[in-house]
């Protein structure tokens, strides 16, 4: 009786492995053979999903000294985190995020850009040192938000002053899929810096990244392998601070 049932759990188990998984979050079935291991667990065991997710986002840093050299795998790692950034929320789904993956040639010339900026300010000292220390970051990846039309916005219009404006929306949205972008790099391991100065918004920064004019740069991010890891900021306001509840 007992190697009955033993055998019988054992057919049962495997034509649970075999069948069709549903997940909560769709609608549709899916193999679950293209499911990761990981993913599944997860499914399972909401605990285990939440402590997941809240980990990784709790642990993301600002980095600020990253490795020369990125990683053999980072084009791979850099896809898996676009898909992830465009899942954003997107009121309208305009879809208004554009990714510029920066080579050689424009990562110098953008460098150089803003050297002559800071140096026309601050002397060509401060210039050069800005130079150097840019010309050390080693992936780089502009975002951009396109520019809603009036026809598009309908009765909102497209002035950023507008709360009710496609245009508000469309740069909150793609500010969201930027952390998707980052939080996604950092659970496979690569650090980023959300940047934004002068530069960014020059004429020929435009030019030199190779969006058109109907866009706007929402933020360059340097990414790569951290080489330090920074304490997590003391936190100037608490929960309660920061959470109100209304009857």
């Amino acid at each position: 009786m007992f190697l009955l049932v033993r055998y019988t759990l054992l057919l049962l188990t495997l034509f649970v492995h075999k069948a069709n998984a549903f997940v909560p979050s769709s609608s549709k079935y899916i193999d679950i053979n293209i499911i990761d291991k990981t993913t599944t667990k997860l499914y399972a065991r909401p605990q285990t999903r939440f402590r997941n997710v809240q980990k990784n986002i709790l642990t993301r840093r600002t980095i600020n000294e990253f490795d020369t050299i990125l990683p053999n795998d980072y084009e791979q790692k850099l896809n898996n985190a676009i898909e992830a950034a465009i899942y954003a929320p997107n009121h309208k789904r305009s879809e208004p995020w554009r990714f510029y993956l920066l080579g050689p040639k424009a990562i110098e010339e953008v460098c150089k850009l803003n050297a002559d900026i800071v140096a026309s300010k601050k002397g060509e000292a401060a210039g050069e040192k800005k130079l150097k220390r840019w010309l050390q970051m080693p992936g780089w990846l502009v975002v951009t938000c396109v520019k809603s039309s009036e026809e598009e916005d309908g009765d909102g219009g497209s002035s950023m002053e507008d709360p009710m404006s496609l245009a508000r929306e469309d740069y909150a949205a793609v500010c969201c899929a930027v952390q998707n972008l980052c939080l996604s790099l950092h659970s496979q391991g690569i650090g980023t810096k959300w940047t934004t100065g002068g530069v960014n918004f020059d004429d020929q920064f435009g030019e030199i990244v190779g969006f058109s004019s109907n866009e706007e740069t929402v933020g360059t991010i340097w990414f790569g392998t951290a080489l330090q890891q920074p304490s997590p900021p003391m936190k100037k306001l608490a929960l309660d601070d920061v959470l109100k509840r209304t009857e």
